[in-house]
């Protein structure tokens, strides 16, 4: 009986230990991630996701809001709250799709790709870049556990923000 308990323990103490190792490493994502975020602020007065969609419209050249919303694996509002901070600070411009006035193209200013030259990798291309280094294996693994994670804290993936960019609700507050 005594034996029976001490293993009963030592199950659960490995069980914290295991929760515990990975709260740490958690911790350690979201502070490289932050310090990276903060960085690109620092040097290009752009937040994160502001940096990380410039890239994408750079690299691909005029696209759509939702074509860019694709690229960036992200909501067409969320893309489009960012995109209209970007183009009244002058670094996108808006322009029709030739034979469709329906529909707006954007596409970088060259104040846009001069910030662009000088700005560092955005933390979302950094995670991105490892999450691509990863074997398939692990990242599947990885998403199930997160996911799991977000079933209990939230919130749901569609309604994710860009990573470090302001919600509405963080500036009010």
């Amino acid at each position: 009986m005594a034996t029976t308990r001490a293993s009963g323990r030592a199950k659960r103490e490995a069980e914290a230990a295991t929760r515990d190792a990975a709260f740490r490493c958690i911790r350690a994502l979201v502070a490289a991630l932050h310090t990276s975020a903060r960085a690109v602020e620092q040097r290009t007065g752009l937040t994160n996701a502001q940096l990380f969609l410039l890239h994408h419209l750079a690299a691909a050249g005029p696209l759509t809001v939702n074509e860019l919303a694709a690229r960036a694996r992200a909501g067409q509002s969320v893309v489009s709250i960012v995109v209209a901070k970007l183009a009244r600070s002058g670094y996108v411009k808006r322009g029709r799709v030739p034979g469709d006035a329906r529909r707006v193209t954007l596409s970088v200013t060259p104040r846009g790709r001069s910030i662009l030259r000088r700005a560092p990798t955005s933390a979302t291309e950094r995670l991105l870049a490892a999450l691509a280094q990863l074997p398939l294996r692990d990242v599947r693994a990885l998403h199930r556990g997160i996911e799991s994670l977000i079933e209990i804290i939230g919130p749901h993936p569609a309604r994710a923000p860009l990573l470090f960019e302001p919600t509405r609700a963080a500036k009010r507050a």
